[in-house]
């Protein structure tokens, strides 16, 4: 069988194909039997709005012409809330929270644009708790509280507030009987590192849940019979605990994470089944890069449900809750599951792209020893016309995840399958430092950022290269954010790869470490060393100082709005590449911030990566599809 060039196969899905599915569901609510789910699209320039389908199965926008989402802690999260048909939510838009009467009706409750708020729980009546940032001028930074919001009123203060003191404020959660417990933690310590859980009686009295150095517990949610039940990973691995009466027990002991780190404020992912020998906790599990959909019964054992790419969970009503599903051959999807009958009922999807069942690259996970110990990825072989993978070595881009503290599942993606149907494989590192396998996975990269996770991309290519998969001379590596650090450190430091790919990525240390928002205003603390006492550990790391060891082309994409990697990142390594007269090329995209959201933005980046590509390694970009 002849083919054309390796990057120049006819593919059934092209950069408008990978733009609509770039769909992102967030949360999912049930009420009074209705399902509900904020949903943002690429074609509605990004817009969030909560959404639920109607008796004849059409798609209703419950929030026209507002953007459902928060910006707290610049990552935002749970930008809305539900109780009895009443909705209360955060609109970016006009920097207002707003509450939505069941007859579709809405008034603002705040009317401050300095105050950010996320994180709506429902009191037991006309009121809401939840996390207000308030970005005061003459404050050297955002001050987080807990509050609560009078939804029959105009709040003219913003709110009374409930807690303070702590630099940050996550997931507050409600009891019955009007208790509220909180997660909370202090610089320099993020939410996965050092965390609170904190009570609030109805009479005031402050309780303690649990507060152990180097411990994170996190997402706290109250038990029908007055208990709290959290996570913690205190094992080494987020397990569940309960709180009652004071004291803490932990409800068994597996060797799995049963969340992952808290980079917004989000629903518990998991749900609380009455039984009657307990509770049994509805939840989700990664083993061995896979996502276990199950049970833990009260004795502490689990009972599997399903195997999926990503699974995540969100409390139940009425024994019913809403989970997200993926797997290699469908993207993330929102369902309903009946915990009882077990019955997952499909309701909506990220992407309805489809490509022919013998086109789809499957994800194959692959391991390697590192220094640090093994290293897991993901490689998305080519898939040829005729259905079969190509063998012998083919062009590779390995990609870099951001976070550094986040996990790239083996799942259907619109963009993997973008390059994998063209014949360009992908290799999706989870390298030192990833989330989902436990906390010394994650504490590798203390003090390593830059070197182990720059390491495991390259071992790992090099593992590709050495079973005859890659070529050699055809090796690339993309990473946005964090990823966008490890790409021009590998590009900076190694002489594997023959292009870089940065999406708003980090090219000098010490400028994020001076100029990056509050929440991760520390992070580089732990990921490199204490700033401004170990300055030169940044600027002999930063890939901005390592210019010269750079030996081949790159492709900076930026937003121009990022309040996370501020623009000049891209613009200051673009400047230094060019002056030293190497092939460099930068695209700002105008509006867009950190992660692009516009189905424009969006297809103009994949069109230019593969036209990047295409001029390097001898082929013909053809980012349609056909």
């Amino acid at each position: 069988m002849t083919l054309l060039p390796y990057g120049q196969w006819p593919s059934p899905i092209g950069v408008a194909d990978v733009a609509r599915g770039r769909r992102r569901l967030g949360d999912g609510f049930i009420n009074h039997d209705h399902v509900y789910w904020l949903q943002s699209d690429p074609t509605d320039k990004g817009r969030t709005t909560l959404v639920t389908v109607d008796a004849s199965g059409r798609l209703v926008d419950l929030t026209p012409n507002r953007d459902v989402r928060t910006t707290i802690h610049e990552y935002g999260g749970s930008a809305a809330a539900m109780r009895h048909s009443q909705v209360c939510f955060y609109d970016r838009s006009s920097k207002r929270v707003w509450i939505r009467q069941a007859d579709g009706t809405t008034r603002p409750l705040t009317d401050a644009p300095r105050w950010v708020y996320g994180g709506f729980t429902f009191l037991n009546d006309h009121r809401v708790v939840c996390v207000r940032e308030d970005h005061d001028p003459d404050a050297s930074e955002p001050r987080d509280s807990l509050v609560i919001l009078d939804t029959t009123g105009d709040n003219p203060t913003g709110g009374r507030v409930v807690a303070s003191g702590a630099d940050f404020y996550f997931c507050p959660a409600v009891s019955h009987t009007g208790w509220i417990a909180w997660m909370e933690y202090d610089h320099p310590s993020m939410p996965w590192g050092s965390t609170r859980i904190m009570a609030l009686a109805p009479d005031q009295t402050l309780h303690t849940v649990a507060a152990t150095p180097n411990v994170a517990a996190v997402y706290p949610q109250w038990d029908a019979d007055g208990s709290l039940v959290f996570l913690s990973d205190e094992s080494g691995y987020w397990n569940f605990h309960r709180w009652r009466a004071g004291r803490v027990t932990r409800l068994h002991d597996h060797p799995y994470d049963f969340c992952g780190p808290s980079w917004v404020l989000s629903q518990p992912p998991y749900a609380l089944l009455d039984g009657p020998a307990g509770t049994t906790i509805g939840c989700s599990w990664w083993s061995d890069g896979d996502a276990h959909l199950g049970r833990l019964s009260p004795d502490g054992r689990l009972t599997q449900i399903g195997v999926f790419g990503t699974a995540t969970v969100a409390p139940a009503s009425n024994g019913v809750s809403v989970v997200g599903l993926a797997t290699a051959t469908e993207a993330y999807t929102v369902h309903t599951l009946d915990w009882t009958h077990q019955r997952l009922t499909r309701i909506a999807t990220e992407s309805e792209v489809t490509i022919p069942p013998a086109r789809i690259s499957h994800p194959e996970q692959i391991r390697w020893t590192g220094e640090a110990g093994d290293v897991v990825g993901w490689f998305y072989p080519p898939t040829t016309p005729a259905g079969a993978p190509w063998e012998g070595p083919a062009p590779v881009i390995v990609m870099s995840h951001g976070g550094p503290t986040t996990f790239s599942p083996g799942v259907f993606s619109p963009v993997t399958q973008y390059f994998a149907t063209r014949g360009i494989g992908v290799l999706d590192v989870n390298y030192s430092g990833s989330s989902a396998m436990g906390r010394a996975y994650r504490e590798r990269l203390d003090g390593n950022w830059g070197i182990r996770d720059v390491q495991d991309c390259v071992d790992g290519a090099l593992a590709l290269i050495h079973q005859g998969r890659a070529d050699a001379k055809k090796v690339a590596i993309m990473g946005g954010s964090a990823g966008g650090f490890t790409t021009l450190s590998a590009l900076t430091t190694s002489d594997v790869f023959s292009a870089g790919i940065s999406l708003y990525g980090v090219a000098d240390l010490e400028a994020l470490a001076r100029d990056t928002t509050k929440f991760e205003s520390h992070y580089t603390d732990a990921l490199v060393a204490p700033y401004p006492a170990e300055r030169a550990t940044y600027i002999q790391r930063s890939p901005i100082s390592r210019v010269e060891a750079l030996s081949c082309p790159i492709l900076l994409l930026q937003g121009s709005h990022d309040p996370v990697v501020p623009p000049n990142q891209a613009v200051t390594m673009y400047t230094a590449v060019r002056s030293k007269g190497l092939p460099a090329q930068l695209v700002l995209y105008e509006g867009e911030g950190h992660g692009f959201r516009l189905a424009s933005t969006i297809e103009d980046v994949y069109t230019r990566i593969l036209v990047f590509l295409s001029h390097l390694w001898g082929f013909t970009a053809n980012p349609r599809a056909t």
